[in-house]
């Protein structure tokens, strides 16, 4: 029997209290994600460049080039990981680079809170149609509600 889970719905407040961990996340993602392009860069050179997030060994390949593959696949395991736990807590990761949206209820419709990476609070929102270039600035005094029981 499936079950039909509706996306959970945060405060302003709530999001905000989610954005250290945002920005530790994602300051950690970067990292990985600069050894991940430097691994990509040096495979391509050796005539074996990575195709899509599926990183498979080849074993037909030299050591080496195996070694650098299963390093790959370990920083885009590290990186699925660490998104996983924004994914985890509710929120939508809508770009690995730091870009995420919380779902909340303003004025009887559901729209998102909108944090992008270097940012020190959720100043943002846009309708779920809208996307990242629908973003307007938070109106003053608003009320974005969440869940009851969070």
């Amino acid at each position: 029997m499936d079950l039909f889970v509706p996306p959970r719905l945060f405060s302003l407040r709530e999001a905000n209290a989610c954005v250290p961990l945002l920005q530790d996340t994602f300051e950690r993602t970067r990292g990985v994600r600069s050894r991940l392009d430097a691994l990509e860069a040096e495979l391509k050179r050796l005539g074996h460049p990575l195709e899509g997030a599926d990183v498979r060994i080849d074993q037909g390949a030299p050591l080496k080039v195996q070694k650098l593959q299963a390093e790959a696949a370990d920083c885009v395991a590290e990186l699925l990981e660490l998104l996983r736990g924004i994914t985890e807590l509710g929120a939508e990761v809508k770009n690995a680079d730091g870009l995420v949206d919380f779902r909340s209820r303003f004025e009887g419709r559901v729209v998102y809170l909108c944090w992008r990476s270097g940012e020190d609070a959720i100043t943002h929102f846009h309708e779920l149609e809208a996307g990242f270039a629908g973003r307007a600035p938070l109106p003053e005094n608003a009320e974005f509600a969440g869940d009851p029981l969070h």
